[in-house]
């Protein structure tokens, strides 16, 4: 670390106190943190269930997101990876026997894999919750069972929370869905941790889990930064004082009255997990892109985020309900609109995922 500042340890006690941890490491990217734990996953299973360096696998699961270096990436989808040459037989979302992709909401891959390779298998990170089923308790069944399954064959459970942590579903980390039986054995945080003001990323785990990182073996220069200190206290002083977790759930409550009545042909349905809402899309239609939507409401005054076959809508927990009102009418009239208009500029680019 280059950095030191007297607010660190309050940090560090609020957060572990805060979440039921023992201990925490601090970086400054999501990316840092999910590949943190995959590292420390890796040597918890040389050390705790003696699997050889060569062979110790961290299995993640499809459509997840942990950030693009080289040490992540390929645990996610394959996109580019083949361009830079970036592998790994040891971290990946493939089955290491028949090379099938590990799926999102089929429980039954990992049951397979881990009966089959859990003599291998350190840990497994995922996302717990996309918002792209249709119903939340889908979401909740599939990372439970996960878990669950993670749990019978000795395997770390790895939430991964950057995007979903610090109260975005409705508590302040997303797998406290799951239940307090079954809390992950890690939990990385990052982005809404620090309010947006100051990059902060965080691991936390047990006693048993985190003291294996021995000094000079993990660290980030500007983790525990003064400026990212001060921007995590603000930031959970802020949530508790404005009570922006259940707020979380009045935001989602609206989303769902006001989406109820839309009829709009080329949607299949609407989804929201407190403050991160998703318009699923049938882009067969004419003129339906996701692409198209998101610039067209964009120019009308609303920002989204569009992947293939879906909008994506991240709202700040601050959001008040007149913008809120006026984010969802824009989104309407948009969807209403996109069939018929002409061009719209940026909306021929194309971010194949």
């Amino acid at each position: 670390m280059s950095t030191h500042s007297a607010q660190w340890p309050l940090v560090a006690k609020e957060l572990c106190t805060r979440l039921g941890f023992d201990k925490i490491t601090p970086m400054c990217t999501g990316a840092e943190a999910a590949d943190t734990a995959i590292k420390i996953a890796r040597k918890w299973g040389i050390t705790h269930k003696g699997i050889s360096p060569e062979d110790v696998l961290v299995l993640g699961t499809s459509e997840n997101y942990h950030g693009l270096t080289a040490g992540v990436w390929p645990i996610m989808e394959p996109l580019d990876q083949h361009e830079y040459g970036v592998f790994s037989k040891n971290i990946t979302n493939v089955h290491p026997g028949n090379g099938k992709v590990l799926r999102y909401l089929h429980a039954e891959d990992f049951e397979a894999v881990l009966s089959e390779y859990h003599g291998r298998v350190a840990g497994v990170i995922m996302e717990c919750f996309h918002g792209l089923a249709e119903t939340f308790e889908e979401e909740i069944e599939f990372a439970t069972a996960v878990r669950k399954i993670c749990k019978k064959y000795n395997v770390l459970f790895i939430s991964d929370e950057v995007r979903q942590g610090a109260g975005k579903t409705g508590k302040f980390l997303s797998s406290e869905w799951m239940g307090p039986e079954n809390k992950p054995d890690m939990v990385t945080m990052g982005k809404s941790i620090s309010g947006g003001a100051y990059p902060a990323s965080f691991v936390l785990g047990s006693n048993e889990i985190m003291t294996l990182v021995k000094p000079y073996q993990s660290a980030s220069t500007f983790a525990m930064a003064p400026q990212a200190n001060a921007a995590v206290l603000a930031t959970l002083e802020v949530m508790d004082e404005e009570k922006l977790i259940e707020r979380a759930l009045t935001i989602e409550a609206k989303w769902k009255e006001t989406t109820s009545t839309w009829k709009i042909p080329f949607v299949h349905f609407y989804t929201s997990r407190g403050g991160d809402m998703n318009v699923i899309l049938d882009e067969s239609h004419k003129g339906v892109t996701a692409r198209r939507i998101a610039r067209l409401a964009y120019q009308k005054g609303a920002l989204m985020y569009s992947q293939p076959g879906r909008v994506r809508l991240g709202v700040a927990l601050t959001i008040t309900d007149e913008e809120l009102e006026k984010g969802m009418a824009i989104l309407k009239e948009t969807l209403e609109e996109v069939q018929e208009y002409g061009g719209i500029p940026g909306s021929n680019h194309k971010a194949e995922m």
